[in-house]
């Protein structure tokens, strides 16, 4: 495996590499229930049009997000704006104005339904082993609730060895605007240019690192799954975190006894 210089901060996106999902596509009608509930009968409209139109708003959305996909500095669409432009577009302006007022329960309730969400294997033993070492650790991640990924944190046993954690939905930014991985870096008093990003996109993930000027810009992908004539290409690809873990294990021997490009200068 590749060796790297040891980062002093770790940076992760959360899904697809801190964290797996399991889908879940079955539990959007019972959600559609719940709105259909929460806009009432004189909004004219029936159930299967809310779960029709949630289904159409949400496609519309992730659509939007890979269109601005390599744009240099894409925005983040806000919690209202995605129920009340994406999804309820075409509603009864009362109904609109409702689940826009609601919108920021709703989309945590939505994200809640449409998957379950499980530590990945090898990541929490990565951000102990880098809390070992004196290695700061944090998140960088497009989201649509980063409130809930905080939770997860709490409930998973992460928080403690997360030094910082950014969210698109909260800075208005969103991947591969370089800003975001800056954000964490100036959180942590550290240089991009020591850090490690980890993320699982080629045109968001790596896209941003490059474009931060990290020190190693890592792509977690099953190598079944990796494209060799995308563009840029990531300093070192890992299958998981135990690969990860492996990779940071190795750099932290190789590095012991040995100071950082940043520290050198100092």
């Amino acid at each position: 495996m590749t060796t790297l210089r040891p980062p002093r901060a770790l940076l992760l996106d959360h899904g697809g590499v801190l964290m797996r999902s399991v889908k879940h596509p079955e539990r959007m009608a019972a959600f559609a229930d719940r709105v259909h509930a929460l806009i009432g009968p004189s909004a004219g409209l029936d159930r299967d049009v809310v779960l029709g139109d949630i289904k159409a708003g949400r496609a519309a959305y992730r659509a939007w997000k890979n269109g601005l996909a390599r744009t240099p500095a894409p925005r983040e669409t806000g919690h209202r704006e995605l129920w009340e432009d994406f999804i309820a577009a075409d509603w009864p302006p009362a109904a609109r104005a409702l689940v826009g007022a609601e919108a920021v329960p709703l989309c945590r309730e939505m994200v809640l339904a449409e998957s379950d969400r499980t530590l990945a294997p090898g990541m929490l033993e990565t951000l102990r082993l880098a809390r070992e070492h004196g290695v700061r650790t944090g998140i960088v991640s497009n989201t649509l609730v980063g409130s809930l990924n905080r939770d997860l944190a709490h409930r998973f046993g992460t928080h403690p060895l997360l030094d910082v954690q950014v969210y698109s939905d909260e800075t208005g930014l969103r991947k591969p605007d370089p800003e975001m991985i800056r954000l964490a870096a100036r959180a942590l008093s550290v240089d991009p240019a020591d850090c490690w990003y980890v993320g699982d996109h080629y045109d968001r993930d790596v896209v941003c690192g490059k474009r931060a000027g990290a020190g190693a810009t890592i792509l977690m992908r099953p190598a079944d799954r990796r494209d060799p004539k995308a563009r840029p290409q990531p300093d070192v690809e890992v299958a998981d975190g135990t690969e990860l873990l492996g990779l940071l294990r190795t750099a932290l021997a190789h590095g012991a006894g040995h100071t950082t490009g940043q520290e050198a200068a100092a």
